[in-house]
């Protein structure tokens, strides 16, 4: 319809988008899945390339799949979605929905009434990218049993005017303690600055520990680590007592609680992942910005990184002070060890 002045409107950019792409748009299928809209950007150009597409996540996902889905399977997953890319509206989904793709399963938890999503196949994962899928937090619980700790994580996240090398430190530290108690444990970049140390848990056939004893674990350790450094770490979550310090969030150990997947893309530019690495590769040099959507598969083909985590899963030892050897915990008789006071785990969220 014309203006007043005679002129027609000016069509936007996206609409010009739209129209260049009829036609040419068309869905394509990666692993039998079907992608509409394959040239969608879902992150803008950054470094000088060109934006990240649907189908491009599809295809890392199909790439990485087979490396990535042993930490999801059995696991309810929430999803964090941006469907018209990360600068468009983003909400996770952790239900499944009417409509869903029919390859992420619809599992139903004791005690909650709504079914949850999981992926626990190829299919699935690359369904994920169909939804508009960016990244994916897996529930921390061991496969198939939500009431039992199948992993740890430990999330270290520096505070304002932290340097990377005091992440490093922090995370070898942590690694060093968790040595003295009998747990092997693996690190990974989370996409942003800081880093997760994780720890596979043996599950017998009776189950493992439960969610208690994996809170009390996490927060003695934690807790004892800031005691020795006060100036440099800090277990307050309010953000008031983070400059300056890395705070050790120990909160993503208990039901439901979640991180995020090892190499999940995250909704950041540049399209970063949560990359798994090797001990030797954790230091100050290592920069978490060259682990993308676009060069991790061929990182991960080049050297497969957390060699043995299955093998390596322990047994959670008991938070009482051993009588010899290195202080790990609090006192036995502090208040701070008490789990009457423990914060609720971390829902879906910054990781």
């Amino acid at each position: 319809m014309a203006h007043a002045d005679g002129l027609m409107p000016r069509r936007s950019a996206v609409a010009r988008e739209r129209t260049r792409n009829r036609g040419t748009d068309k869905a394509v299928r990666v692993h039998g899945v079907e992608i509409s809209s394959p040239r969608k950007p879902l992150w803008p150009a950054a470094g000088g390339e060109q934006p990240l597409t649907k189908l491009e996540l599809a295809r890392y996902l199909e790439s990485i799949g087979p490396w990535m889905l042993p930490h999801l399977c059995g696991r309810p997953c929430s999803i964090l979605r941006a469907p018209d890319g990360i600068d468009g509206s983003r909400f996770f989904q952790r239900h499944a929905r009417p409509g869903h793709p029919h390859a992420l399963r619809a599992v139903r938890v004791r005690g909650d009434r709504k079914p949850y999503l999981q992926i626990d196949d190829l299919d699935g994962l690359v369904a994920v990218a169909q939804m508009g899928g960016i990244e994916l937090h897996p529930w921390n619980c061991a496969p198939c049993r939500p009431g039992t700790p199948g992993r740890l994580v430990f999330d270290l996240d520096p505070g304002p005017g932290v340097e990377f090398r005091a992440v490093v430190e922090a995370a070898q530290e942590t690694r060093e303690r968790l040595s003295a108690l009998g747990l092997d444990s693996f690190c990974r970049t989370t996409g942003g600055k800081g880093l997760h140390v994780v720890v596979p848990l043996a599950v017998g056939a009776r189950g493992g520990a439960g969610w208690p004893a994996a809170q009390r674990f996490t927060r003695a350790l934690c807790t004892r680590m800031a005691a020795d450094s006060p100036g440099r770490y800090v277990i307050n979550p309010r953000l008031l007592a983070r400059p300056g310090k890395v705070f050790l969030d120990w909160l993503r150990n208990g039901p439901k609680a979640t991180a995020i997947a090892p190499l999940s893309p995250r909704a950041r530019p540049g399209a970063p992942v949560a990359m798994p690495v090797d001990w030797e590769e954790v230091t100050p040099a290592l920069d978490p910005a060259r682990f993308t959507v676009r060069t991790a598969p061929a990182q991960l083909r080049a050297g497969g990184p957390w060699a043995g985590y299955e093998r390596a899963a322990g047994a959670l030892p008991s938070t009482r002070q051993p009588k010899t050897g290195p202080a790990v915990w609090p006192g036995s008789g502090s208040k701070r060890t008490r789990t009457r006071s423990l914060p609720r785990a971390r829902r879906p969220g910054r990781s």
